[in-house]
């Protein structure tokens, strides 16, 4: 029973050990401003790629997940060579990709380990040239929750990451890059395609005094039931007319809490810990920003789906949605981390990743101890 949380833990443990250096840069100020002038994979990185894709290839269902019905999909794909007519219609790039690996015959350990290292090669890619805070990055994107949810969402997990690799043609002004790169994504989930306008970002400055006032007003909203009725009800409203949302809307719509933040805020711990940290970026905000201007668009982001993530949160749908902004969480706390350099600051960095990593394996020991 004790094996899998173990390999997890070894998973992490090889994260944190990805760079040749400190984790906590304590280096000259006028040093820390340091940017990779491109991506450049090496032995440690692929490593870790493939370490993710094996543990995913290896894991066994969980009962009512959507990775019960990816795998019976492809099983069936496997057995008959064909879709069969009582699945549910799939995005055309997920459809063809079961296909191309059932007419060969490769068993489902191997196909949902390649998705997996697709969806894993597009956030490590996503660091841009910020490759140094990777660390950092996965080991927050692990402990905070996500990283199992990508493992029963996977089709959406592939449209988020795409996501957050095409921001770095926001940042490099390249439009039409940036909406390749969306239609790309929305082969895989067609909710991608409202983060086109989304270019238009790199326009908006970053007030932090508005944010701070926004962020402590959506607090007061968590868990209200009689908003998020309304708001429930204004949504099936509005998206019944549309289509190709309409599958969506009719199956997240109810009000239950998505299940990103469950896995990561079923306790007092996660709640504390999601605001206290929230709290924690915001107010070293300037500083950051100061060294690194192009982590604006990433702060943005961040904090859109921070505040939105307060206002609906038991509305599953919007929680969908919102994923495509809460992914910058890593690359924004990672950084956080990175400049925070103070003694006192360097404390506080080893207590918020103890407190990740208690909760990390909080969640691994429930669904696996």
């Amino acid at each position: 029973m004790y094996l899998t949380p173990l390999v997890y833990n070894m998973l992490l443990l090889f994260v944190l050990l990805l760079p040749s250096g400190k984790l906590i840069n304590k280096a000259n100020p006028k040093l820390l401003r340091y940017q990779t002038d491109g991506f450049l994979w090496n032995t440690r990185l692929v490593f870790i790629l493939l370490f993710i894709v094996f543990l995913t290839g290896i894991r066994e269902a969980q009962p009512g997940t959507d990775y019960t019905s990816y795998l019976k999909f492809y099983n069936y794909i496997l057995e008959h060579g064909y879709i069969g007519n009582f699945f549910k219609e799939n995005e055309l790039g997920w459809e063809y990709l079961n296909l191309s690996f059932g007419w060969l015959g490769i068993p489902s350990e191997i196909f949902f380990g390649f998705v997996s290292g697709i969806i894993w090669f597009f956030f490590i890619k996503g660091s841009y040239k910020f490759q140094f805070l990777l660390p950092l990055m996965i080991f927050f994107v692990m402990t905070s929750g996500f990283y199992f949810w990508t493992l029963n969402g996977l089709r959406q997990s592939i449209a988020i990451m795409i996501f957050f690799y095409s921001i770095k043609f926001i940042l490099e002004k390249d439009p039409f890059k940036y909406a390749f790169w969306i239609l790309i994504a929305s082969l895989f989930h067609i909710s991608v395609i409202i983060m086109l306008p989304l270019y238009f970002i790199k326009d908006i400055n970053f007030n932090k005094k508005l944010v701070a006032l926004l962020y402590i007003i959506s607090i007061f909203l968590v868990g209200n039931d009689f908003f998020l009725s309304k708001i429930t009800e204004l949504i099936m409203l509005i998206s019944s007319n549309i289509d190709f949302f309409s599958s969506y809307v009719k199956h997240y719509s109810g009000v239950d809490t998505y299940l990103a933040d469950e896995s990561r805020t079923s306790s007092g711990l996660g709640v504390l810990l999601r605001i206290v940290t929230t709290a924690y970026v915001l107010y070293k905000s300037d500083h950051i920003l100061k060294m690194q201007p192009k982590l604006r668009i990433y702060f943005i982001l961040f904090f859109i789906g921070a505040i939105m993530s307060n206002v609906f949160f038991s509305v599953e749908l919007i929680g969908r949605i919102l994923h495509y902004f809460t992914i910058s969480f890593a690359i924004v706390v990672a950084s956080t981390v990175y400049y925070s350099t103070n003694k006192y600051e360097r404390v506080l960095n080893f207590l918020f990743l103890g407190a990740y990593f208690v909760v990390f394996n909080k969640q691994v020991f429930d669904t696996y101890g």
